[in-house]
């Protein structure tokens, strides 16, 4: 794993080799009110999943930006993507809401779950 420097949010790649696997970021808020927050997002390539890639990309994210400051991190998931899901709640994540047929793929729509995890519930 290694760590990419950005002007106040954390930005991650996951390496084999010298091949970028997956990534996680979390970014922070802009608007006034909200920049206590930030946003996290990931991406694994398909075989990758389900070894252990996502959590260590998510474990370090996430100590790094609740020690930078961060008070809060929320998310967005689809909610067919029940292996992201599962890794989020593991993490303590909480559903904080639905975003009903949300996208439109191929004619078949998914909701959209948000998330969001308080530093004072970060554990780990």
């Amino acid at each position: 794993m290694q760590f990419v420097k950005s002007a106040g949010g954390v930005h991650l790649v996951a390496l084999d080799g010298d091949d970028v696997v997956g990534w996680c970021d979390v970014t922070p808020q802009i608007y006034e009110g909200l920049t206590h927050a930030g946003r996290l997002g990931m991406g694994l390539l398909p075989e990758y999943r389900g070894q252990g890639w996502g959590t260590k990309l998510v474990t370090e994210a996430l100590s790094i930006a609740f020690k930078a400051g961060f008070e809060r991190i929320e998310l967005e998931v689809f909610a067919l993507n029940v292996g992201a899901i599962k890794l989020y709640r593991y993490f303590g994540f909480c559903e904080e809401g639905k975003k009903r047929k949300a996208r439109k793929l191929d004619g078949m729509y998914d909701d959209i779950f948000l998330f969001g995890l308080l530093r004072e519930e970060w554990v780990r």
